[in-house]
């Protein structure tokens, strides 16, 4: 029942909106003595709509390349902006080692836990082991100033998951903490030499509009001749002679 409700209603609502395209009395939509006048209606419509098609196309196609065009532009300076962003401020970088006791060394700066937290920049840090009174690793910065962790050599009484350390495992991770800063060293003197230039490649890609002026310029030339196509400005003039036609004969004015 419900289907064949459904299937009265979309008979009614299509023949509601043939006669709307149509109007006048029943007859002028339905009789086969007006399908000559019916059918030059249609194809009037027939022939404007497909050269509006097309010049929806032209127009869809140049926005494309219009849109593609302003991407590109973007995403250049966008990936020049992260370098040089990356350059200034490179953050912790990747984890190198660690944690061992109260240092984590990171790709440009090393993590200090602990009774006096830090994070130390990598950049001419020095790292020294020391065993005497007990097992250390003082960091100093350029500046002088230092940073201390602690180790114990062993586990205090009746604590079996409290660590300690060896001597040789500190003296090798002092060594990962040195070699560290030497990395660092190399990049920041890549990042000195790369700055300069990532600046001037910026300010060049932001100057850089020929492509995307140009994709833009041709979809404003595409939308202002779809606009004055004199194709389309005839058909028109062709469908609104039919359309006045057709309310003299029905004295009803047909949509477009």
């Amino acid at each position: 029942m419900r289907m064949l409700l459904f299937v009265v209603l979309a008979v009614l609502a299509g023949t509601a909106w043939y006669w709307s395209r149509y109007p006048g009395k029943w007859a002028y939509a339905f009789s086969a003595a007006y399908a000559d006048q019916r059918s030059a209606l249609r194809s009037r419509r027939g022939d404007l709509r497909a050269v509006d098609r097309k010049a929806t196309q032209a127009e869809r196609t140049a926005k494309h390349k219009a849109d593609r065009a302003e991407a590109a532009y973007r995403q250049d300076i966008r990936a020049l902006e992260k370098e040089i962003k990356g350059l200034l401020d490179p953050g912790r970088g990747r984890l190198v080692k660690g944690p061992v006791g109260d240092i984590t060394v990171y790709e440009h700066a090393v993590e200090l836990t602990g009774q006096s937290p830090a994070v130390i920049p990598l950049a001419g840090l020095k790292a020294v082991f020391r065993s005497d009174p007990t097992y250390m690793i003082d960091l100093t910065e350029p500046s002088g100033r230092t940073h201390r962790a602690k180790y114990p050599r062993r586990r205090d009484p009746g604590d079996e998951n409290a660590p300690f350390f060896a001597s040789e495992q500190l003296s090798d991770f002092t060594l990962d903490i040195l070699n560290a800063a030497a990395d660092e060293h190399e990049f920041r003197a890549r990042q000195n030499a790369r700055l300069p230039q990532a600046r001037k490649e910026l300010e060049a890609a932001r100057a850089d509009t020929a492509a995307r002026d140009e994709a833009l310029e041709n979809l404003r030339a595409v939308c202002a001749w779809q606009k004055n196509n004199p194709r389309r400005k005839t058909l028109l003039a062709d469908l609104d002679a039919e359309r006045h036609r057709w309310q003299q004969l029905t004295g009803k004015m047909p949509p477009r």
